[in-house]
């Protein structure tokens, strides 16, 4: 599967069990900010014909309306294509090893950190206000022991779901620890 290999540094035997992004919804606002922004210099321009059409029968003047609506185009174009990649990029990996936290701070800046399951201290979701329990999406904080201390799983779907299987993971590992240990302990010294 392609996004299996998408894991980084992946361990031997390492199975992906989720690969999360942020709710599709989260975008639904950028969308609308940048179609209002999109629509500010087709009423500028409505506003000249009917107030001062004279502005635009001179030709420099024109042409430098002209390229000044086209650069701001250009930039509201550059913010959707980064609210783009900030969405597409920031993804959270839970294998049945460890949890996998890759966020794109900026367009030239990434931030990869990861931790082991037996590592884990807390897992809790929270979903705050209408749209988000209408959508069901959420947030989920990973607190661990380890130099990073949590991990926040910003705006995904499902967020009680996703607690419910890194709290699965993590009874899993810690039963398998425990079989391991006893079955030292059991086994006689030869």
């Amino acid at each position: 599967m392609f996004i299996e290999r998408q894991i980084p540094n992946r361990l031997k035997n390492e199975k992906l069990v989720l690969f999360l992004r942020r709710h599709y919804i989260t975008l639904v606002g950028h969308w609308i900010l940048y179609f209002i922004l999109g629509l500010i210099p087709i009423g500028a321009y409505f506003f000249i014909i009917y107030l001062q059409p004279q502005i635009l029968q001179n030709q420099i003047l024109y042409i430098f309306l002209f390229m000044l609506g086209s650069l701001y185009y250009l930039f509201i174009w550059l913010f959707i294509f980064n609210a783009f990649i900030d969405y597409y990029l920031d993804i959270w990996i839970v294998t049945d090893q460890r949890v996998i936290n890759i966020e794109q701070k900026n367009m030239f800046s990434r931030q990869i950190a990861e931790q082991n399951l037996e590592r884990i201290q807390d897992v809790s979701g929270t979903q705050n206000g209408i749209w988000q329990t209408f959508f069901s999406y959420g947030n989920v904080q990973v607190q661990t022991a380890g130099e990073i201390q949590h991990f926040n799983f910003r705006s995904i779907d499902n967020p009680f779901e996703v607690v419910r299987i890194i709290n699965n993971l993590i009874e899993k590992k810690q039963e398998a620890f425990e079989h391991k240990l006893y079955e030292k302990i059991e086994r006689p010294i030869e």
